[in-house]
């Protein structure tokens, strides 16, 4: 791990696994096929291939063939094929073949095909729709 005060920069490196609650004020980084049990950041950035259980955050970006178990934030960006159980959001984006259990968002925007058994939403947005 690295940590620039300066900046409010956390970087996690590549294949880590860290069993302990993660807390920082600020921006986070997870390189390539991480295991973090809870984080909360401001913001949280992930590469492909992480798996993570509880998020708390105002903005995350999850990269590609992600798990998790947990999210809670402003705005979500989830790529694609990411599996999970719940995201509670004011804006929710998701990918082509996400498998999501139940997500509560304001604004839900879709592309592709993705599997979500329950969504609670005011607005749905369906992009590159067959």
């Amino acid at each position: 791990m690295k940590i620039d005060r300066k900046r409010g920069l956390l970087l996690i490196e590549s294949f880590s696994n860290l069993k302990k609650p993660v807390r920082f004020e600020g921006f986070v980084s997870l390189g390539v096929g991480c295991k973090v049990s809870e984080i909360y950041a401001r913001e949280i950035v992930t590469a492909k291939g992480c798996v993570l259980g509880k998020i708390i955050c105002d903005r995350i970006f999850l990269g590609a063939f992600s798990t998790f178990n947990s999210i809670e934030a402003e705005e979500a960006i989830i790529s694609n094929s990411c599996e999970g159980e719940r995201i509670v959001a004011k804006a929710v984006r998701i990918g082509c073949n996400c498998d999501i259990s139940e997500i509560k968002a304001e604004l839900l925007e879709m592309r592709g095909i993705s599997r979500v058994q329950r969504m609670e939403a005011l607005k749905i947005r369906c992009l590159d729709f067959i």
